[in-house]
């Protein structure tokens, strides 16, 4: 779909009183990324298997762990793997009550259908056969209740992430995926803060996080960087708060806001995009916020954090 389409669909939805994300879930089952969802392997084999495996080599392995996840949205993959790695619990919280049942079993049956390669992809995580046993076990539930007690899975929303209620030192490991792009840069600093306070001692706060114009994962037309050519002003005309909201944030401000909620950074990862920094390098029109910043930080498209709270 042309992005320009998809952002003026996105807008007159979160324009309507009532009924507006039921609405939006249809489109996207009809015509957006839900039409054809993205296996859950891919997002096992790409994001869950080496941040395990990075949790671990930092002293927290999943196994037995007590993990909070901010950003819920319509699934649970990232949950269904950390249970499959053997976490002990899971609590995942939403500011908006998305979560799709329906999808979920549907995810678990894909699974199910694939036991051998999903228990491949956590061999250096989980003994293969303790993942397979975690796994027949999903697949035997015939209802997301029966799901969420099988994996002890707590789902909450609508939720604030910047106050949780939760117990301090609770959990072990704070994380999310895809999320804090979608959040603004003051509100990620109090998230953090309070990861600072649940989070055990010993325990670990991972963040892996999308800075590409999230249009363009459906309009390949456009660059990954797109969105730095619009002024402030207009990107208020084009982005929602609602739906897909981006906050356009590059690297160094995501380095500057980790520094404001006290967090002691024990891994930086970030991937630039070759094609984004060629264009920016031969004149890519870039509005005068972000003239100035170096190519490599406009251009870095990943960025993922493990983080511990500075103790006092």
């Amino acid at each position: 779909m042309n992005w320009r389409t998809k952002a003026a669909i996105q807008r007159a939805l979160s324009r309507l009183p009532i009924g507006n994300e039921d609405i939006y879930y249809q489109l996207q089952r009809r015509f957006g990324n839900l039409r054809n969802p993205e296996s859950p392997l891919a997002m096992f084999r790409d994001a869950a298997a080496p941040i395990f495996a990075e949790l671990r080599d930092y002293g927290c392995p999943v196994s037995g762990a007590r993990v909070l996840e901010v950003g819920t949205g319509h699934r649970v993959h990232m949950p269904l793997a950390f249970y499959l790695a053997g976490a002990g619990s899971i609590i995942t919280l939403d500011l908006h009550p998305i979560l799709k049942p329906d999808l979920v079993m549907q995810t678990v049956a894909e699974l199910a259908e694939h036991e051998g390669e999903v228990a491949r992809l956590f061999q250096s995580i989980a003994e293969p056969d303790a993942v397979s046993r975690r796994l027949r076990l999903l697949a035997e539930a015939r209802s997301f209740a029966e799901l969420a007690g099988i994996m002890r899975l707590e789902y909450l929303s609508p939720a604030d992430a910047t106050a949780t209620n939760l117990p301090d030192h609770s959990v072990d490991i704070h994380f999310s995926h895809t999320v804090f792009e979608h959040i603004p840069g003051q509100v990620l600093v109090s998230i953090l803060r309070e990861a600072s306070r649940v989070v055990t001692k010993s325990g670990l706060i991972c963040h892996h996080i999308d800075l590409s114009d999230h249009f363009s994962h459906a309009d390949p037309s456009i660059s990954k960087i797109n969105f730095l050519k619009f002024s402030s002003e207009q990107w208020r005309s084009i982005d929602n708060d609602r739906f897909g909201y981006q906050n356009r944030l590059r690297a160094d401000d995501y380095a500057e806001i980790y520094k404001k909620a006290g967090q002691r950074i024990l891994k930086w990862i970030d991937v630039v995009d070759p094609i984004a920094l060629g264009a920016v390098t031969n004149g890519f029109p870039l509005a005068p916020e972000y003239r100035g910043i170096e190519a490599s930080r406009l251009c870095t498209v990943v960025v993922r954090v493990i983080s511990q709270a500075l103790l006092p």
